[in-house]
């Protein structure tokens, strides 16, 4: 294949890799997006989760002094008042991991994506150095020898236009003042 073909199909191949990377990177920003969504919904239910979870001691004390007759009863909604609370906490203590893990993720995204665009810039300017050194060859071997040659079409033109238009013809007499100009040299 010709080497101008090749330097053709590597900048073709090279678009076509930015647009996949950009198409990631969008993708990726989207799921970022998502995520910090999520967290911020999950962020302001936190301190109501521990208020909720704070607040089943109290409500259990107050049950044991005022229902002390239904004390066998109570035990058992006191058990199940405590279920409750290890499962709100483990909820509680579940999102947090899950907002950290997605902290991480992003971030870890956020680096992949910045190395993503450093190749993606390296890749631009060693595409934008071929196509300069395309454009200075197609100049130096193309345009160079049709400017030459235009050049020396004119200078034949210019000669052939003195060459006929200064001559006279024969049939045609002098002028009087070139034929006294003539005599007198």
């Amino acid at each position: 294949m010709h080497p101008l073909s090749l330097d053709i199909l590597l900048i073709v191949f090279i678009g076509l890799v930015a647009l996949a990377l950009l198409g990631q990177w969008a993708v990726m920003i989207g799921l970022a997006r998502r995520l910090r969504v999520l967290g911020d919904r999950v962020t302001p239910l936190l301190p109501k989760l521990e208020q909720t979870v704070a607040a089943v001691g109290p409500l259990v004390s107050e049950a044991q002094a005022l229902l002390a007759e239904t004390r066998p009863k109570l035990r058992a909604v006191t058990q199940d008042v405590l279920e409750v609370s290890a499962q709100l906490k483990e909820i509680s203590t579940t999102a947090r991991d899950g907002v950290r893990r997605a902290e991480v993720f992003a971030s870890d995204m956020g680096q992949r994506v910045e190395l993503q665009m450093v190749r993606l810039d390296e890749a631009l300017g060693a595409a934008l150095a071929s196509v300069d050194q395309i454009s200075t060859t197609v100049r130096d071997t193309v345009l160079r020898p049709v400017q030459d040659a235009q050049a020396l079409f004119q200078g034949v033109r210019t000669g052939l236009d003195f060459f006929f238009r200064r001559r006279p013809s024969p049939a045609s007499p002098r002028p009087s003042a070139y034929q006294d100009e003539e005599m007198f040299i």
